[in-house]
């Protein structure tokens, strides 16, 4: 990157954190602050800060192009690892889809996790909504935190836990629905009929965990069209008009807990849904989670690769990141494209392809996100 390119840069990020101020996490003193440059998120840590206004005040000079800050809580934090004395960690996780450029359905799909994550930490684990902040990453995805006194001291096996449930690492479908002794039933397998001893049991109205979630996913199974039950695999469409025709019947059924014929008719369906439930986390981002001494973007900055910013979310269901997370403005930013581009969603339009040597007239976003991923170069008269 050039210097004009990244003059113009430095100015914008200062601009932005002289116009604000950013809320400091909880604790703020007992936190370990990372800072990164354009080549390294986190050029170096050990740093911290005794109040919120001691950090607004460094943003606000230095406009660091990363800024992240412990998940931990140290008694000195400013000190190298082996003497902060470690005193608990907020739980963390770390949902992100691969994406070359942004893209609104790759944030969406990643959307749609943040969302299923904290349903299982509400529904589940019984956090309150006080609890949990969700932020966006300022980049591909989003950071649920847990605050809760109960998460602070788990150590990496209980955090291993909690990612292996949510994500259904180890689920036993047959443990759900199961036979107890009583009168005989009657079982399908493989399209017939077949009596079997005693009478399966499974999830009913009013189930909690993943009972709840094979729950739902049957009666949406039940209640499906003809043409979307066709599209399930081993389901044609002979079985799946024979299906719709008993759908009362199988939902009184279903709400009485008896599955017997509910689990020979949907077992397969119902083992292809229920893991559209489970949470998709990536081994990288497990470790995340396990890690109790890990940096975090801290929500209010800019993303020093995408000029968004990390922003603490009110209503997951209606944020888009490429919307409501610009830290620029609309005015025309001239740049020369340094490298081909191709297509990406920011601001509520579309950019590009591009080629190198190019020149544009772009939104500020737009420009600061291409400077910043290094495809281009300020035109020298956008130059402050």
């Amino acid at each position: 990157m050039n210097t004009d390119s990244k003059v113009f840069l430095k100015k914008r990020f200062k601009d932005y954190y002289w116009g604000r101020e950013v809320e400091a996490p909880g604790e703020v003193h007992r936190r370990e602050f990372g800072v990164g440059t354009l080549e390294d998120k986190i050029r170096f840590r050990h740093k911290s800060f005794k109040t919120g206004k001691e950090l607004n005040q460094y943003l606000k000079t230095e406009a660091p192009y990363y800024i992240s800050y412990s998940v931990a809580y140290y008694e000195f934090p400013s000190q190298p690892m082996g003497d902060k004395r470690w005193l608990g960690a907020d739980l963390i996780f770390d949902l992100d889809k691969p994406m070359e450029l942004l893209n609104q359905t790759r944030l969406d799909e990643v959307k749609a996790e943040a969302v299923s994550l904290v349903g299982f930490l509400t529904d589940d684990f019984g956090f309150k909504g006080g609890e949990i902040s969700v932020n966006f990453s300022g980049s591909k995805g989003y950071h649920i935190h847990v605050f809760s006194d109960e998460v602070k001291t788990l150590n990496q096996d209980a955090r291993r836990e909690i990612i292996d449930y949510v994500t259904g690492t180890g689920l036993d479908m047959e443990y759900f629905v199961r036979n107890v002794d009583g009168p005989a039933g009657v079982r399908f397998e493989r399209g017939k009929a077949k009596a079997v001893a005693g009478s399966s049991v499974g999830p009913k109205p009013g189930s909690r965990g993943w009972a709840k979630r094979i729950y739902a996913v049957t009666e949406e199974l039940i209640n499906m069209p003809v043409e979307e039950l066709e599209k399930i695999e081993g389901v044609g469409k002979k079985t799946a008009e024979k299906l719709a025709a008993r759908r009362a019947q199988n939902m009184r059924f279903l709400g009485d807990g008896k599955w017997d014929l509910l689990w020979g008719e949907f077992k397969s369906g119902i083992k292809k849904q229920i893991y559209s439930k489970a949470v998709a986390i990536k081994d990288e981002d497990r470790q995340v989670t396990m890690d109790t001494s890990r940096l975090i973007r801290l929500p209010g900055t800019i993303h020093g690769g995408s000029g968004l910013v990390a922003k603490k979310v009110k209503d997951v269901s209606t944020f888009n990141p490429l919307v409501h997370a610009l830290a620029f403005g609309k005015e025309k930013v001239g740049i020369i494209l340094s490298s081909d581009v191709g297509v990406f969603q920011l601001g509520g339009g579309e950019y590009g392809p591009y080629t190198a040597g190019e020149t544009a007239s772009l939104e500020e976003y737009a420009a600061v996100y291409l400077l910043l991923k290094d495809k281009a170069e300020i035109a020298s008269t956008s130059a402050p």
